[in-house]
């Protein structure tokens, strides 16, 4: 999962990223988020209807994230890796169950 080092890399330390770059690194980590919501197995999307409202609501708010203070930015990419790590966890669940 080359992408999924490169956005865990990238959370490393996000405070020092520009405007551009935060907005990079979110839509990197929405689009990741996208992927891994459709990709769960095993689970009907009519079961997901917060995190599919959710996910369109983040991507249309980019900018105002992207422009939040160093300490709400810290925070939101905080609350979205760990939502990312729940939803690779379903996704390993999906996977050990059907196995």
């Amino acid at each position: 999962m080359i992408k999924s080092s490169r956005i865990a890399s990238m959370a490393a330390d996000t405070s020092g990223l520009s405007f551009p770059d935060r907005q990079i690194a979110l839509r990197q980590i929405i689009d990741d988020l996208q992927d891994l919501r459709d990709n769960v197995a095993g689970v009907s999307s009519d079961r997901r209807p917060a995190l599919d409202r959710l996910l369109p609501m983040i991507r249309a708010s980019i900018e105002s994230i992207a422009n939040a203070d160093d300490d709400c930015w810290r925070n939101i990419i905080r609350e979205l890796l760990q939502l990312r790590a729940t939803l690779l966890r379903l996704k390993a669940d999906a996977t050990g169950t059907r196995h």
